[in-house]
């Protein structure tokens, strides 16, 4: 198989493509011929050693979570041969920037049919993270979210959701990107530089780039309303100690993403009935991506990025 590989932690220069053995499947198990994968911002930390105790680096390595193929070969009692199917891998061994992917059932769904491999690929971690997100912020209709960094891929797929759960949505985001926070559904939109408007509190705060304290933005929390983050801000731990204070008070969750087959349907059946859009901002093919890496941390996109497997 093909597959974009890592012998050394770094910048986005270190990947190298290689010719490799293709991974072998155990019961429970699914091996898919991968025609196409995505990049996170996760994956950029662990390419440049950020988790080096979790992901380890022992000979070539191969990262990424997203994919999105044909099942070449079936271990598993819910999908067979042929079939179409998306899902998320751990983002440290689960090996999606290779052109052959072994994964658990549990973390697969029959792919959105209405939909490119390339834009399936794209949605699995952002659309899984800010599906969870709004659940576990307990969202419903009539309820007021904010959204911060409602244009990147997290954010893209948390306003939709929002808005098809019947909620207003607030969303932040660079001015430059104004024109596609309206387009995705905001019902209002900040520059993500400013503060808050005073006296506005909100049903939900969801964090999609975890750059909020939560001391900073309680005040805009109503009763029993959470800030929900997908991670601490660091800058914040450095800067003052009562973001330590901040991660036990029940106000704040992080969120920690679960890939299932359940979500993933259900977010392939929102797709196909027009609700849920995966937007593309670039698609790099596999040979490319130190570039797809480079704009990944150069950040001047809406939404995500799509790396497509020959």
């Amino acid at each position: 198989m093909k597959a974009a590989v890592l012998e050394h932690y770094g910048d986005p220069s270190e990947f190298v493509i290689k010719t490799l053995n293709a991974p072998t499947i155990s019961d429970g198990q699914i091996l898919v011929r991968n025609r196409a994968t995505s990049v996170n911002p996760v994956d950029a930390m662990i390419r440049a050693g950020a988790f080096r105790v979790a992901s380890g680096l022992f000979g070539d390595q191969i990262i990424g979570s997203d994919f999105c193929g044909i099942v070449l070969e079936s271990r598993s009692t819910r999908f067979k041969t042929g079939d179409e199917v998306y899902g998320a891998v751990p983002p440290t061994n689960g090996a999606a920037y290779a052109s052959e992917v072994a994964a658990d059932e549990d973390v697969v769904a029959l792919k959105p049919a209405t939909i490119s491999f390339a834009e399936a690929a794209a949605l699995p971690v952002v659309a899984l993270t800010a599906y969870q997100a709004l659940l576990q912020g307990n969202l419903t209709a009539g309820g007021h979210v904010l959204i911060n960094g409602c244009t990147g891929g997290v954010g893209c797929a948390a306003v939709q959701l929002a808005k098809h759960m019947g909620a207003t949505v607030t969303g932040t985001c660079s001015p430059a990107h104004n024109e596609a926070a309206n387009e995705l559904g905001c019902d209002t939109v900040l520059d993500y530089d400013k503060p808050l408007p005073a006296n506005q509190q909100y049903d939900l705060i969801f964090d999609t780039a975890g750059k909020l304290i939560l001391s900073d933005v309680e005040p805009h929390l109503k009763e029993d309303a959470l800030l929900i983050t997908t991670k601490p801000d660091t800058e914040g731990f450095s800067r003052t100690l009562s973001t330590l204070v901040d991660l036990v008070k029940p106000r704040m969750k992080i969120i920690a993403m679960e890939a299932n087959t359940a979500d993933l349907t259900t977010l392939k059946e929102l797709v196909e009935q027009g609700k849920l859009k995966s937007y593309v901002a670039r698609t790099f093919p596999l040979e490319q991506m130190e570039q797809a890496h480079r704009l990944l941390e150069a950040g001047d996109f809406v939404s995500k990025i799509a790396i497509s497997i020959d």
